[in-house]
């Protein structure tokens, strides 16, 4: 039986998502191959995050490679991350993380996903700080209130929205934590008078209120799993590999309100 029929070289798909999502340049520690397991690929798993749910449901469904947005970070994950990558050796799992190559990723990347998902018509990126492209910007139709329901229609959440402007329909797109007052300003700056995320905290809220920019906090994981879906319907076409999505339970239980 031929290694097309069986699976692909862990090698092969490395290289194909090395080269997919440009990851050269970036962070090694975020993106990229993090932990080797084994050397042939039959099934790939996909999650948002690096969890322990993830990483048994992973095993649980047979997957050699486990591809997730989030690293384990010591930041994130205090003293679990080691744990956690502890795990996958032990289970054999090959580790791919895709954080900031998918955020910058045009057509398929977080950013890209969630404006199409949402009827944004993309414009252009959009360039939060000085280092990556990791939003994007553009227009959409209707009013404010029926763009809310449509975003939390579409991601399956409730979202947070606030009307500070009469102004609607130039819309900047950060998925994940992008509701900072920096980043906010820089949108206004180019021209939108709404912006769209998943986490914004006090200060991001006061400033959207101050600065009159309308703001929609729709969940940072519920923002960031259209990218994932898309990275993976991409795998699954390009390399012919069957593909799972492991859902984080817990988080998606809070982002629906539960």
């Amino acid at each position: 039986m031929t290694l097309e029929a069986t699976g692909r070289a862990l090698t092969e798909v490395k290289a194909y998502l090395d080269e997919l999502l440009q990851v050269e340049g970036l962070d090694e520690s975020s993106n990229g191959l993090v932990v080797e397991g084994q050397p042939l690929v039959n099934k790939v798993g996909l999650a948002v995050n690096c969890s322990l749910q993830a990483i048994e449901g992973a095993a649980q469904r047979h997957c050699e490679l486990l591809i997730t947005h989030h690293a384990a970070w010591s930041s994130t994950d205090a003293h679990l991350a080691g744990t956690k990558y502890e795990r996958l050796r032990e289970l054999g799992i090959n580790l791919y993380v895709a954080h900031d190559c998918l955020d910058i990723a045009r057509e398929f990347g977080t950013a890209d996903a969630l404006a199409r998902g949402v009827r944004v018509a993309i414009q252009g990126p959009f360039r939060p700080n000085e280092e990556l492209p990791f939003g994007v910007h553009g227009m959409t139709t209707g009013q404010f209130d029926d763009f809310v329901i449509r975003v939390g229609r579409q991601l399956g959440t409730e979202p947070r929205a606030w009307q500070n402007t009469a102004s609607f329909g130039h819309i900047a797109v950060v998925p994940g934590w992008g509701g900072r007052p920096e980043w906010m300003a820089r949108a206004q700056a180019l021209g939108c008078d709404t912006f769209l995320t998943g986490e914004a905290l006090m200060f991001g809220q006061l400033f959207a209120r101050e600065a009159k920019l309308n703001l929609v906090v729709a969940g940072h994981y519920a923002t960031e799993t259209p990218g994932v879906l898309a990275l993976s319907a991409r795998i699954a076409r390009d390399l012919q590999l069957e593909v799972t999505f492991i859902p984080d339970e817990v988080v998606e239980a809070r982002a629906r309100g539960a």
